[in-house]
C-alpha cells in the first residue's frame, strides 16, 4: 500500500526546512526531498537580518557567530565612513552549519527526510501529487517546491531564461588566529596571523562603485570572512574582477598577494508578476518563488516568511479540502511582492545617482538610521521612497 503525505517538499534549505518543521509539530505529514547530503557546502554571504531571525520558530543562538551593528561603508575602497546604530542590525552564520540546524529541527518535529535524491518531475490529478525522483516516487495530497534559485520548481513553471536575476560571486578566506584589535579607520598594531580582518568582529564592511548596478561586501564570522560582490547578470565579468582585485589589494585584509580563492556563482532570482506562485495541488517559496529583495539582494527573510505565510494556507486546504492556492497568491502578492517591487525603485534610485545617495548617507544621520530600520524590519521600502521625494542638498 503506497505512502501519501500531506505534503511533499522539494528542498531542505530555509524555506522548506521551517515549513516542514511547522506542518510536522502541528501534526501534519510531510516528506522534505532534497538533491544533496547535509551538511552541504552553500553558496551565501551567511548573513541573516534581525527581522528574518525573529520569524524562526526556534532558538538559533547556537548558530550565531556575531552580531553586526556597525557598518563600514567604503566607494572603490576610498572615502570610507563608519556607521553605527544602537540595536542588531543582523547576524553572521555559516550557511552549511546553519541549515543542517534547521533539517535536523525539521526531523525532530517529525519530517521525513530524503536527503541525495533529485525530483526530476511531478504529476497532479483530482486527488494527489505524484512525485518522481532519481530513486523512485512518492505520493503527496500537496507539493511544495523550496528547491532555491535553479532547483527543479523554479525551471518547471517558468522560462527559466526570463527570470530577473542578480548574479553574485563568494568566497570565504580562513583567519588565522583571532581577529585583529586595530580599529576598522586602521589604529593599533597588527597581531598575529595571516588573513586576518582589520575590523571588528561586530562590524560589515559594504564598498560601492565596483560596478554600478552592485555591491562588494565582507561579512566577518569566526574562523573565515566572507567576501562576495552582486550585481547585474550582465556585468558578471566585472564583478568578478573586482572582487579579484579588492581581496588583492584592500588594507581591511591581511592578504598574501600570491595566495588564490576560489569563488563561487550563485543567482538571485527576482519575481514579477507572470512568474509561477501556486496552481492546484502546488505551491513555490522562498527563492523557487523569486522571492529575492531587488536592492540588497538577500533572500532569507522573504524565504522565511513565504514558509509562514504557505504554512497558513496548506492547513486551510488541508482542512476544507480545497488546493487552489488562492490565498496564498494573495498573501504573497500583499505581504512580500509589494516591497520586492520598491526594492527594485530603491535600487534604480541608489545606483543611477550612486555617488550623491552615498554623500547622502555618509552627511545624514537621518537616512542612515533609515535604512538600518529597514535592515531590521522596522520600516519599509516604502517608508524610504515616501522619505526621498522631498530631500533637497
Amino acid at each position: 500500500m503506497k505512502e501519501l503525505f500531506d505534503v511533499v517538499i522539494s528542498g531542505s534549505g530555509p524555506s522548506g526546512s521551517i515549513l516542514g518543521y511547522l506542518l510536522s509539530s502541528n501534526g501534519y505529514s510531510v516528506l522534505i526531498i532534497d538533491k544533496e547530503e547535509f551538511p552541504r557546502y552553500k553558496v551565501c554571504a551567511g548573513g541573516i537580518q534581525v527581522k528574518a531571525a525573529e520569524l524562526i520558530p526556534f532558538n538559533i543562538d547556537s548558530q550565531i557567530h556575531n552580531e553586526i551593528r556597525k557598518i563600514h561603508f567604503q566607494r572603490r575602497t576610498k572615502d570610507g565612513f563608519l556607521g553605527e546604530y544602537d540595536e542588531p542590525l543582523m547576524y553572521t552564520l555559516d550557511r552549511e552549519s546553519f541549515d543542517s540546524y534547521l533539517v535536523e529541527k525539521a526531523i525532530g518535529a517529525g519530517c521525513t527526510i530524503r536527503t541525495g535524491e533529485k525530483v526530476k518531475d511531478i504529476s497532479v490529478d483530482n486527488n494527489e501529487v505524484t512525485v518522481f525522483t532519481d530513486k523512485g516516487k512518492y505520493y503527496g495530497k500537496i507539493f511544495t517546491g523550496s528547491d532555491g534559485a535553479s532547483g527543479f520548481t523554479i525551471k518547471k513553471f517558468n522560462d527559466y531564461r526570463k527570470i530577473r536575476k542578480i548574479i553574485g560571486y563568494e568566497l570565504e578566506i580562513p583567519v588565522s588566529g583571532y581577529f585583529n584589535k586595530r580599529d576598522i579607520n586602521g589604529q593599533g598594531k597588527k597581531e598575529q596571523g595571516e588573513n586576518i580582518a582589520l575590523f571588528e568582529r561586530n562590524c560589515i564592511v559594504l564598498d560601492f562603485g565596483g560596478v554600478k548596478y552592485g555591491y562588494l561586501w565582507l561579512f566577518p564570522k569566526n574562523k573565515k570572512i566572507s567576501a562576495g560582490m552582486g550585481g547585474l547578470s550582465a556585468k558578471s565579468k566585472e564583478i568578478k574582477k573586482y572582487l579579484s582585485m579588492y581581496i588583492k589589494n584592500t588594507e581591511l585584509l591581511s592578504i598574501n598577494p600570491k595566495e588564490k580563492f576560489q569563488s563561487y556563482a550563485h543567482f538571485i532570482p527576482l519575481r514579477d508578476k507572470k512568474n509561477f506562485i501556486s496552481s492546484r495541488r502546488v505551491l513555490a517559496t522562498g527563492d523557487a518563488a523569486g522571492l529575492g529583495d531587488g536592492f540588497t539582494g538577500e533572500g532569507l527573510h522573504n524565504a522565511i516568511l513565504s514558509s509562514h505565510l504557505a504554512f497558513s494556507s496548506i492547513c486551510k486546504a488541508l482542512k476544507n479540502s480545497s488546493f487552489e492556492f488562492v490565498d496564498y497568491n494573495e498573501k504573497i502578492r500583499n505581504e512580500i511582492m509589494q516591497n520586492i517591487e520598491y526594492s527594485l525603485i530603491i535600487s534604480k534610485i541608489f545606483f543611477s545617482s550612486q555617488y550623491f545617495y552615498y554623500k547622502l548617507i555618509k552627511r545624514n544621520e537621518n537616512i542612515f538610521r533609515s535604512c538600518c530600520k529597514i535592515l531590521r524590519g522596522e520600516k519599509t521600502y516604502l517608508d524610504v521612497v515616501n522619505k526621498l521625494k522631498p530631500i533637497k542638498i
